[in-house]
């Protein structure tokens, strides 16, 4: 290791990151999404860095005592990483190199479909690249010392930085996973595949996670737009079903079917823009510590929930965020990360919790209300509709559609051939018998 990389290591140390890695030039070879130079052009290295999640929080979240905590966490943390990795660049630009920051999410390359969104650049890709951690049955990064329960950072340099170890692609799939898989028992729309894996190709290596049902299930569950579990036991934070899929959930094959549902139900919730622009703008935007003033850390927030959600409303709206004042929760799912603890042990009681957590539906006024089963969950529903306006639906309806449209729509060619050019590789790395092995 150079002075160099030592001295970044000493620097985000000092500013209390633990989980650090470095991936030069030579350990950058994989998907489109792990190209540098889409987002700075010239980039040679990825500093990749790893904070924990608050684990009081995820139990709350999990055990459907109060959402709030984990979102304040995520809010807060968002904006520390931002701020941590501007600070890094201006290091490195001090020394005469050219460095940036990273969005951490929401940062995507404009497709024709705009629903199913390819990353800028992939924190989790550059994060096993500089071998702070690897993937687990469900994709997420997973390290060492946090399990998958972690918020990734990034800054790239021009600088040609010596890179670190990586792990082997099988770290914990292969071990740890193989013995767990409670993150597929986790996801309420069943995303992932118990048994069977598919891969990504990484630096002439075929890195394993869980395959892949329909990525469209993913976005459903974790927009909130159906958060009802498959056997109908638990369910996520967010407030609406699906109709047609509480009985049986498609076919992940059935692709449009998946598709036209997600429009139905997306289309009419009334704040389906809001709570995705609060994800959007938080983690893009470095914003004034004037933001952060006064906020609680989510240990210290209020015994009350209605007054929890007052703090969280009144982080949206200095973002300058409106429309979610009543249920200002943008992230109401997650499992599959938030259950991947450091340990089986801490897996198990992860999953304990959410499993026999039951399910939140609105009830009087509104207010998310915790039940035991399925059929208390659909009574309350039956007698307290959710009452969205007209207005309200159609304004958010617009809003959804040109916004996601106006930021990501589009065709890149360079994209489409990069894609074209890797899942040839990977598809030949796949078939060759070697690779196998």
């Amino acid at each position: 290791m150079s002075s160099l990389e030592r001295d970044i290591k000493d620097f985000l140390r000092s500013r209390g990151v633990e989980v650090i890695g470095i991936a030069g030039p030579e350990r950058l070879d994989g998907p489109p999404s792990l190209d540098l130079s889409y987002t700075m052009r010239g980039a040679r290295s990825i500093v990749s860095m790893a904070l924990p999640m608050n684990v009081e929080a995820i139990y709350e979240f999990l055990s459907k005592r109060s959402p709030a905590p984990h979102n304040m966490d995520q809010f807060l943390n968002y904006q520390r990483l931002q701020r941590i990795g501007k600070e890094l660049a201006d290091y490195l630009i001090s020394k005469g190199f050219r460095a940036t920051g990273v969005p951490l999410s929401a940062d995507y390359r404009r497709a024709l479909y705009v629903f199913r969104p390819k990353p800028a650049l992939s924190l989790r890709l550059g994060a096993i690249a500089a071998g702070i951690g690897a993937q687990g049955w469900s994709g997420n990064l997973k390290t060492r010392e946090y399990g998958a329960s972690i918020y990734l950072g990034a800054v790239l340099t021009d600088a040609e930085l010596q890179s670190d170890p990586p792990l082997p692609p099988d770290y914990f799939v292969e071990d740890v996973c193989r013995k767990c898989k409670r993150c597929v028992k986790s996801c309420p729309s069943h995303m992932f595949e118990e048994s069977e894996k598919e891969y990504l190709l990484l630096n002439g290596e075929l890195h394993p996670r869980g395959r892949r049902r329909n990525i469209d299930l993913c976005h459903i569950s974790c927009f909130g737009l159906h958060s009802l579990s498959e056997d109908r036991r638990f369910s996520n934070w967010g407030m609406h079903w699906i109709e047609n899929w509480v009985e049986e959930q498609p076919h992940p094959q059935k692709t449009l079917r998946i598709i036209m549902d997600m429009f139905r139900r997306g289309l009419t919730v009334g704040d389906g823009w809001p709570r995705f622009d609060v994800l959007r703008v938080l983690c893009s935007k470095l914003w004034p510590e004037e933001i952060l003033k006064g906020m609680p850390q989510p240990e210290e927030l209020p015994q009350e929930e209605s007054e929890r959600y007052r703090w969280l409303a009144l982080f949206a709206r200095r973002m300058g965020i409106k429309g979610i004042d009543k249920y200002p929760i943008p992230m109401v799912c997650g499992h599959c990360a938030l259950v991947c603890a450091p340990t089986l042990e801490e897996t198990a009681e992860r999953y304990r919790l959410l499993a026999e957590s039951g399910i939140v539906v609105p009830g009087r006024g509104g207010r998310m209300t915790r039940v035991k089963t399925f059929e208390e969950a659909a009574e309350l529903r039956r007698r307290y509709p959710l009452e969205i306006s007209i207005y309200r639906k159609v304004v958010d309806a617009f809003r959804s559609i040109f916004y996601w449209h106006f930021y990501y729509f589009g065709f890149e060619p360079r994209t489409f051939i990069q894609a074209r050019t890797y899942r040839k590789k990977l598809l030949k790395a796949v078939r060759a018998p070697q690779s196998r092995k």
